[in-house]
């Protein structure tokens, strides 16, 4: 849009400048007809005028050109370099993205699917482990417990035996 309006800007001006080159030649034109001194440093006088306008004008369609064109290329450029950004966001969303899709894969093999839950198989392992870990311990601990009560036996046998050897030996 603003592109749109300094170039009616620049027609105007333009268009400005016809007409005063229209009048400048008309001067000349003027100029040539007419040879009296002091119409001629009159037509002199309004030429200098219409050229120092003219340059003026063109001075300042310069300065707006140039200012355009700056601008336009300050967007340019931001514009690149707002491109480039969501490039390399793309990107990373994407790698980030497959590395996930790889992760969850990866921990697809190591679950095992029951009807009613998955459980993962280090934890199931784990688990069973665990079992077998209680199971020894109960075992150890009911092999411990006969041991002793044997002992415990043992040692009323061996009273036992004392004391009837005792009597035995009393009897005898």
């Amino acid at each position: 849009m603003a592109q749109s309006v300094s170039n009616d800007a620049l027609w105007e001006k333009l268009s400005e400048v016809d007409k005063k080159f229209e009048r400048l030649s008309t001067a000349f034109k003027s100029l040539a007809i007419s040879r009296e001194k002091e119409e001629h440093i009159q037509n002199f006088n309004e030429i200098k005028e219409i050229i120092a306008s003219i340059k003026s004008d063109i001075r300042i369609l310069g300065l707006s050109n140039d200012s355009h064109f700056e601008a336009n290329k300050k967007n340019i450029q931001m514009l690149n370099e707002n491109i480039l950004r969501t490039w390399k966001l793309a990107t990373l969303i994407r790698k980030q993205q497959e590395e996930s899709n790889e992760s969850q894969k990866k921990d697809g093999e190591y679950i095992i699917n029951f009807k009613f839950c998955k459980v993962r198989k280090t934890s199931f392992i784990i688990t069973i482990l665990g079992l077998l870990v209680f199971i020894l311990t109960l075992f150890c601990m009911k092999q411990q417990n006969d041991y002793s009560l044997l002992m415990n036996e043992r040692h009323r046998q061996g009273i036992v035996i004392q004391e009837s050897d005792r009597e035995l030996r009393e009897n005898n």
